[in-house]
């Protein structure tokens, strides 16, 4: 299904409902085509919050009333505008696919409003904070992480992906090449998603 779905996958029959076509769907054209973590999500958001609700309800049959009324239902039910913009976001690029595999005339969640999120500002530590912070993790088994966490602003992926050849200590930097992430109990080392992300940090 990363170009054109295979005959015995997926189905035009009338009967086929939501769900199974996004069972399909997340085994047959995501997971092989995006890291283990985004497949995780995709398949949490459709679990979760998709397939509880509209996951009977026959595909050709969906309308972006109903995809409407999901978005409200989630967010009465206590989930945050940003929840349901991941929700959108999956419904979105599978119904994208189902088009494109001439499942679905119309992707439905093109007429549809979906809530407005609003930025969070991140205020980071102060100096002081950053002190004490130091402070009380001195000792620690993980220190080591902590400090680096604080001094570079690398994520815990990056962070956790570090090896001994990606540390100059001559030239007083640390080389970000790769990610970690995890599939289960399966460990995974990635490269990083961007070309930004491909860095030299300096130590000092």
């Amino acid at each position: 299904m990363a170009g054109v779905p295979k005959e015995e996958t997926v189905s035009t029959d009338p009967k086929v409902t939501l769900g199974d076509y996004l069972r399909r769907w997340l085994e047959d054209s995501v997971k092989d085509s995006v890291r283990p973590t985004t497949y995780h999500r995709y398949e949490s958001v459709v679990r979760l919050h998709i397939a509880p609700i509209l996951g009977s309800t026959r595909l050709l049959k969906l309308t972006p009333a109903k995809v409407q009324a999901l978005y409200r239902d989630r967010l009465d039910s206590g989930c945050s505008p940003r929840t349901v913009k991941y929700v959108h976001a999956t419904l979105h690029k599978a119904l994208k696919d189902a088009v494109r595999w001439q499942m679905v005339p119309v992707n439905v969640t093109e007429a549809v409003t979906v809530p407005k999120v609003t930025k969070e500002e991140i205020t980071p530590l102060s100096p002081s904070q950053v002190r004490v912070f130091l402070r009380a993790v001195k000792g620690e088994r993980l220190e080591t992480m902590f400090v680096l966490a604080v001094t570079t602003g690398m994520r815990q992926g990056e962070i956790l992906g570090l090896k001994w050849e990606d540390v100059d200590l001559d030239e007083g930097v640390v080389r970000v090449r790769r990610t970690l992430s995890r599939d289960g109990r399966k460990i995974i080392f990635s490269p990083p998603k961007t070309a930004k992300g491909k860095r030299s940090i300096g130590l000092t």
